[in-house]
């Protein structure tokens, strides 16, 4: 807010920014989301795991310019009965599972996908989701806060179709955390969506809630454990000082390319080609694309002028963010040559099940890691009623 640097000499740190897939064209979290801690974790040496499992909700919002496009119509109207609607007024969803639009949320946000790139959506690119059938009061009594919303962008979804497309909206990935939201870096802990490992390759509607709950607690009484053995160590300012002036460099040079054009084009590779459906092929382009950024954001300039609430500066520091865990997600994708979970590749369709499961683990300058996965059982006290 006020353009300042604030340098705070923390003995413990928790990173719990809250994820947000914003790196994305249509997205449900909130555009000041951008994976900061994830982001921040990783350059500081932690180890990232489970990158490429990237969650779309089926059905997010089109509202065009509004700052609620992309927000989640939740499940519960697929649930009640409502029906997805391509652009030549087909309902499609059989065509991909037998359960049609009570599909898991991988499935029905893939299959919307398929329908939008076969040129079947509608011509804002996306498609329908119809509750009308389901009676107006029915609707407006048991999902009042989802048609006050529509209605708030001019939609009426107790009466007619309302666009949808599918929305990037959590990732399973994040750092690698023990039990007790411990990373591998002392000092450092993670929980909620900074975290991995929760979820697995795919999450259920509502145990995002819950895992904040859970790990945020474990993490508030673990760290202040641990900071009662710990004492505050010396600030290394030639450190602090070299970072301050990476952050203001872009300041000191001449104009060039718009910040919000390389943001644009961030999120239309991420979206056609490290989205929801991915290939060996489209993975190279959005590689390609993100080196492309990458050195093109190193010649950025910046408007003069004061740099309290300057948005040019938050975008470039987001974007900074964006293309680290951009090139873990790619990267990860590229790696897993399997169909898992909210993982989809065309070219290998299929779970790699004859194979042991694995987690891709990634840190800073070192190479991809698969780690097996160890199942374990959990054992309950005998005096315990089950």
């Amino acid at each position: 807010r006020c353009g300042e640097f604030i340098v705070v000499q923390a003995r413990a740190v928790l990173l719990a920014t809250g994820g947000g897939p914003t790196m994305y064209k249509i997205t449900a979290p909130c555009q000041d989301k951008t994976c900061d801690g994830i982001a921040m974790g990783f350059r500081a040496g932690a180890t990232l795991m489970d990158m490429e499992m990237v969650q779309f909700h089926p059905t997010g919002l089109l509202a065009g310019n509004s700052m609620i496009s992309g927000t989640v119509l939740e499940e519960g109207l697929r649930g009640a009965g409502a029906y997805l609607i391509n652009g030549k007024g087909e309902r499609y969803m059989h065509r991909y599972d037998p359960r049609e639009e009570r599909a898991t949320r991988d499935v029905v946000s893939r299959s919307s996908f398929m329908e939008i790139m076969a040129g079947r959506g509608t011509p804002e690119g996306g498609i329908y989701l119809d509750a009308s059938h389901l009676g107006a009061e029915f609707v407006m009594k048991n999902f009042r806060g989802m048609s006050l919303r529509c209605k708030d962008v001019g939609y009426d979804l107790p009466n007619a179709p309302v666009i949808v497309s599918p929305t990037a909206h959590f990732i399973m990935g994040g750092l690698r955390i023990e039990p007790d939201c411990r990373t591998d870096l002392e000092g450092l802990f993670a929980a909620g969506e900074d975290a991995a490992g929760v979820h697995g390759a795919n999450r259920l509607g509502g145990n995002g809630v819950a895992e904040s709950t859970v790990f945020g607690g474990i993490a508030g009484d673990v760290i202040a454990d641990y900071l009662a053995g710990q004492h505050s160590k010396p600030v290394q300012e030639s450190q602090i000082r070299k970072m301050i002036e990476s952050i203001l460099e872009p300041f000191e040079r001449k104009p060039s390319v718009s910040i919000y054009s390389l943001r644009d084009r961030c999120k239309q590779s991420m979206w056609e080609n490290a989205g929801l459906v991915r290939n060996e092929d489209s993975l190279q382009k959005a590689a390609d694309d993100m080196n492309e950024i990458r050195e093109q954001l190193s010649t950025i300039s910046l408007t003069q002028g004061g740099r309290a609430f300057h948005l040019e500066w938050m975008e470039y520091l987001s974007i900074l963010n964006y293309l680290d865990v951009c090139d873990v997600i790619i990267r990860s994708a590229q790696t897993r040559k399997e169909s898992r979970g909210s993982h989809f590749r065309s070219d290998f369709p299929d779970k790699e099940n004859n194979q042991p499961l694995y987690n891709i683990c990634c840190s800073m300058n070192q190479k991809l890691q698969l780690s097996p996965v160890l199942m374990t059982r959990m054992k309950t006290d005998a005096s315990e009623s089950v």
